[in-house]
C-alpha cells in the first residue's frame, strides 16, 4: 500500500487489466493506493484510469495501447434519400428508440449511430453485436409500409423495441445481414489504407514525437481493424446459418 499525493495521471501509470484500488480524498489531497498483488522493491504499481479504448485514452490522456481489450467502434448508418420509405422509416426508428440507449453489455447507440466492440465468438458464444443495429438493418431493408406496420405492432406488443426477433421472411433477414457486412468491410477496407499509409517510411527525419504520434495512430486503427474483423466474422456466420435451411 501507498501514499501519494497528486493528480492520478502524475504518479500512476495505466494498465487496463489492473484491479489495483485506488483511493482519493481531494480535501486532503492525498491517494491511497491498494494493489492488486505482491510488488518487488523498484517495480511500478499500476492501476485501470477507466474500461476505456484507444481514442478515449488518446483524447484524455495522450497515450494508447499496443492492444487495448476495451477498444470499440463507431459505425454511422444513414437512410438513402431515394428510399420512397425514408420518412416512415425515419419515424418509425425515431418512436422507438430513445436518443442515446445503453444495454445491459455496454452498447450505447442512437438511432442512426452504433457502438461495436469487438465479438470473442464469430458462433454467436457471448456478447455479439448491438440488437438495436440488427433492428435498425431490419428496418432499413424493409421494402413495403407493411413490412414497416409489422415492425411497429411487434414493437407495440413486447417492450416498444424494435425488431427484436428475427424477420419471419428469411432471405429479407439474410439481406438486412448482408447489408451489415457490405458496411462493416467498407470500414475494415478504409482502416487498412489508412493504417497502410502510416506505414514507416525511409527516411531518417521520421523520429522524436512525430514517430510517437504515428504509433498512437497505428495503435488506435489496429484496434479499431480488430473489432471491425471480428464483427465481420459473427456476421458472416450468422448469414451462413440462414443460408443453411
Amino acid at each position: 500500500m501507498e501514499k501519494h499525493k497528486g493528480r492520478i495521471p502524475d504518479f500512476l501509470n495505466h494498465d487496463g487489466v489492473s484491479e489495483t484500488v485506488l483511493l482519493s480524498d481531494e480535501d486532503k489531497e492525498l491517494s491511497e493506493v491498494i494493489a492488486d498483488r505482491n510488488y518487488a522493491p523498484g517495480d511500478q504499481v499500476l492501476i485501470r484510469y477507466g474500461k476505456f479504448s484507444n481514442a478515449a485514452l488518446l483524447l484524455d490522456f495522450g497515450f494508447t495501447l499496443p492492444y487495448n481489450i476495451y477498444d470499440e467502434v463507431q459505425i454511422q448508418f444513414n437512410i438513402p434519400h431515394h428510399d420512397y420509405l425514408r420518412t416512415k422509416k425515419l419515424e418509425l426508428l425515431q418512436r422507438h428508440c430513445t436518443p442515446i440507449i445503453k444495454d445491459f453489455n455496454s452498447f450505447s447507440s442512437s438511432w442512426d449511430s452504433f457502438i461495436v466492440k469487438e465479438v470473442r465468438s464469430a458462433r454467436g458464444k457471448g456478447r455479439g453485436i448491438p440488437q438495436s443495429l440488427r433492428a435498425f438493418a431490419r428496418v432499413l431493408c424493409s421494402t413495403s409500409s407493411q413490412e414497416l406496420n409489422d415492425l411497429a405492432m411487434e414493437a407495440v406488443n413486447s417492450d416498444g423495441r424494435l425488431a427484436r426477433q428475427p424477420l419471419k421472411n428469411r432471405s429479407r433477414e439474410l439481406q438486412a445481414h448482408q447489408f451489415l457486412v457490405s458496411r462493416v468491410t467498407q470500414l475494415i477496407e478504409e482502416s487498412d489504407v489508412s493504417i497502410k499509409s502510416l506505414a514507416a517510411p525511409n527516411s531518417p527525419f521520421i523520429f522524436g514525437k512525430l514517430a510517437v504520434r504515428r504509433q498512437m495512430a497505428r495503435d488506435l486503427l489496429s484496434g479499431e481493424l480488430r473489432v471491425l474483423k471480428s464483427v465481420s466474422e459473427w456476421l458472416k456466420n450468422y448469414c451462413a446459418t440462414l443460408l443453411e435451411f
